[in-house]
């Protein structure tokens, strides 16, 4: 339940970042929203100490979750827990200044290339598309057999940062009948 209300959390601040321009602020946000919601999942069927094995490494935790739930059409988002993994090695600063960066964070997709002219190397890119982290936490969601509305949480900031031009505000905002 707390790797839920943490991802939450996350999610919501990481949408606001993106909504305030704070890149790549947004996208390292995202990166622990997923790592959480994929731990979520995981916490299921395996035992803490495995997750924390597995750390922040979100392909190797997507596997392990495409693993756990193989009867769900997964594999459509490894695009973009590939895209948001990179975001973990500009986690600090020195990443940055090591590698370089060129970033993008947009609502919907595709995102944006970065071009270099005279010469110059393009730097690492490290792209979001809100749209699509969207629609893997709403699946995360339905595979995990979980209720959105109970851990997105009352808060109205948080809501509007959540469904703030989200496909998916509906299904993430709606209050379902328990059985």
């Amino acid at each position: 339940m707390l790797f839920l209300q943490n991802a939450c959390q996350y999610y919501a601040t990481a949408r606001f970042a993106v909504h305030a321009g704070c890149v790549p602020v947004c996208g390292n946000l995202f990166h622990h929203a997923v790592e959480m919601f994929l731990k979520a999942g995981l916490a299921q069927r395996r035992k803490l100490t495995d997750l924390k094995d597995m750390g922040h490494d979100l392909k190797k935790l997507w596997g392990a979750f495409k693993a756990d739930f193989p009867l769900h059409a997964l594999k459509q988002h490894d695009k973009t827990i590939a895209c948001v993994d990179k975001f973990e090695a500009i986690r600090y600063p020195e990443g940055i200044i090591k590698r370089g960066m060129g970033v993008t964070a947009g609502w919907s997709g595709p995102a944006g290339k970065m071009t270099t002219f005279g010469g110059l190397k393009t730097p690492k890119q490290y792209a979001i598309v809100v749209s699509d982290i969207d629609d893997l936490i709403a699946d995360v969601f339905k595979v995990c057999s979980r209720n959105p509305y109970t851990f997105i949480g009352f808060n109205p900031a948080a809501q509007e940062a959540i469904t703030r031009y989200n496909p998916h505000s509906e299904f993430l905002s709606t209050r379902t009948p328990t059985r």
